[in-house]
């Protein structure tokens, strides 16, 4: 990096003057490659200031290299997927999925160095609008900010990782339903068991219901519209038995 000290010369970088009349600022990377900034500009002192930021990142280890920033959102989302170490099959399924679905469409074609917070905000409201659930959103969005942290703090590709909305990775599940005590000792006391009869459908519509009780097969006269209906007849027909059954032996002791 140019380091002079001599008094008219910069200390670091480059700023000369094009044939347009504007100003381009150049510097060498910490590669030692020679960068120039992606713009031009129209006053000395702005390249000179263009330059003092490239010099406080170099210093402080934030810089980004802007050539390697020119790569597309979804190419380089797709190395990333394949080169993340520890994902299960699943997982990784689950990635690609996300990123051709609700990634890609949106910011695939985006160089990852134009990627903003801004542009970010504006791709997650579009997939709420659009009638993505809130859980894939917040699933696409950790897949983006975990690619996006990698650009920035391992391959230095940005300054710093655009995905900065609060709680946009968040996945807010419903509450599912708990079984009551009852419930549970009831489901306890089916697990294993069925019924002992049987349901048969009717030529001219409906079900009837025909099971075991004290060794006979009865058949109950009722015809039940739905196959349903009829299920539950049968399940309360045969806790009916039980009920008896019980009451005798407790009758007998």
């Amino acid at each position: 990096m140019s380091r002079g000290n001599k008094s008219g010369h910069r200390r670091f970088g480059n700023v000369r003057r094009l044939p347009s009349g504007r100003y381009q600022a150049s510097y060498l990377g910490l590669d030692g490659l020679r960068k120039h900034a992606p713009d031009t500009f129209e006053r000395k002192g702005d390249a000179e200031r263009f330059l003092v930021f490239i010099e406080t990142q170099l210093g402080s280890g934030d810089w980004a290299n802007p050539a390697q920033a020119k790569v597309k959102l979804s190419d380089y989302a797709r190395v990333w997927i394949t080169e993340r170490p520890g994902l299960r099959p699943r997982t990784t399924d689950l990635y690609r999925w996300l990123l051709a679905k609700h990634i890609d469409p949106y910011l695939g074609r985006i160089p990852v160095g134009k990627i903003t917070t801004q542009l970010v905000r504006e791709w997650r409201a579009t997939l709420l609008a659009s009638g993505v659930s809130p859980t894939v959103a917040a699933k696409a969005y950790r897949l983006l900010r975990a690619v996006l942290m990698t650009a920035a703090e391992e391959d230095k590709l940005i300054p710093r990782n655009p995905c900065r909305i609060r709680g946009a990775g968040t996945e807010h599940a419903t509450e599912r339903p708990v079984l009551t005590v009852g419930q549970v000792f009831d489901l306890a006391e089916r697990v294993g068991r069925r019924p002992v009869g049987n349901i048969r459908g009717l030529a001219t519509g409906g079900y009837r219901v025909r099971f075991r009780r004290d060794g006979e097969v009865r058949t109950v006269s009722e015809a039940y519209v739905t196959r349903a209906s009829a299920e539950r007849a049968l399940w309360e027909l045969v806790e009916e038995g039980r009920a008896d059954y019980n009451q005798d032996l407790r009758y007998r002791a």
